[in-house]
C-alpha cells in the first residue's frame, strides 16, 4: 500500500542497525501507553474493527501497533486481517522510527512490508514484497503510521502546523498538517470535545487523498475519529468505541 498516515483499517479499500535507544535521545515521549478501539467503515456502511495501542519496552523503545479485521461485507468474505507495527523512540518530544513491519492476509491478496531505521549508519532500507530500496535518514524520520502519533505529541505542545518527514517506498516524503477549529464529535464511546487535524495537499498534486482527524485533549489527545477520502471517492472512517490507559512494561 501507499501508507496513509492514518492507516488503521484503510486497507479495507482492497478488499471490496540501530542506534541503541536512550544513546543519545531520551526514551520517555509526552504521550501515554494506550490501548484503543475503532469501529470502521466505508462510504458510511460497516466494514471492520481496528486496534491501536501504544506501550513502551522494556528496553527503552515503545511500539505502536494497529490491527484491522474485516467483519462486514466484502471485507468478511475475504478474510482481511492487516498488522502494522512500528518500533520508535522518542528524541527532544518527538517520534523517530527504529523498524517498521506491515502484513496483510486475505482481500484477495498477501503484501507484507518491512523498514529498518540504521540511524548509527544513517539508512533506511525498506522492503517491499521482493523489491529492496536504501536512502538517507533525516533527523525527525518515521514512518506513516506513526504520523498519527506525532501529531498526538505536537498538539500536546500546542502546535498548529504539523509538518513530518516520511519514509516510504522509495524516498523520503514531507507531509503537512494544519490545525483547525475544536467541535464537539460524537462517536460510539460517547461525544467528545476534539480538535481538527486536516492534511494540506501537496503542491501542484490534485489527485492526493484527504484526510481530517478528529484529537480529544481530555483522551491525551487520542483520536476519536479519523476520516479520509480516497483518489477514487470512497471515505473510510474510523470512530473511537473503547480505550483504556495500557499497563508500564514489565
Amino acid at each position: 500500500m501507499r501508507v496513509h498516515p492514518f492507516t488503521l483499517g484503510l486497507a479495507l479499500v482492497l478488499a471490496t542497525s540501530q542506534l541503541p535507544v536512550g544513546a543519545t535521545a531520551a526514551t520517555g515521549g509526552p504521550v501515554a501507553a494506550f490501548h484503543a478501539e475503532y469501529v470502521t467503515s466505508r462510504n458510511g456502511k460497516p466494514a471492520g474493527r481496528t486496534t491501536l495501542d501504544l506501550h513502551a519496552n522494556a528496553d527503552g523503545s515503545w511500539s505502536l501497533t494497529s490491527e484491522t479485521h474485516g467483519t462486514e461485507g466484502l471485507a468478511r468474505l475475504a478474510g482481511l486481517h492487516v498488522v502494522e507495527s512500528t518500533r520508535l523512540r522518542w528524541n527532544e518530544g518527538r517520534p523517530e522510527a527504529l523498524s517498521y513491519d506491515y502484513r496483510q492476509s486475505g482481500g484477495f491478496r498477501q503484501r507484507t512490508r518491512h523498514a529498518d531505521f540504521d540511524w548509527a549508519s544513517g539508512t533506511v532500507t525498506m522492503r517491499h514484497g521482493d523489491t529492496r530500496h536504501s536512502y538517507a535518514t533525516v533527523p525527525g524520520l518515521i514512518d506513516r503510521q506513526t504520523v498519527t502519533l506525532a501529531i498526538m505529541a505536537d498538539l500536546a505542545r500546542g502546535a498548529r502546523r504539523f509538518d513530518y518527514k516520511v519514509a516510504t517506498k522509495t524516498r523520503v516524503d514531507e507531509l503537512r498538517y494544519q490545525r483547525g477549529a475544536t467541535a464537539t464529535v460524537t462517536v460510539p464511546a460517547g461525544s467528545f470535545e476534539a480538535v481538527a487535524v486536516e492534511r494540506l495537499p501537496d503542491p501542484g498534486d490534485r489527485r492526493a487523498r484527504q484526510s481530517r482527524n478528529w484529537f480529544a485533549p481530555a483522551l491525551g489527545w487520542l483520536p476519536v475519529k479519523m476520516q479520509q477520502r480516497e483518489e477514487g471517492g470512497d471515505t473510510i472512517t474510523l470512530e473511537l468505541r473503547a480505550w483504556r490507559a495500557a499497563p508500564a512494561p514489565a
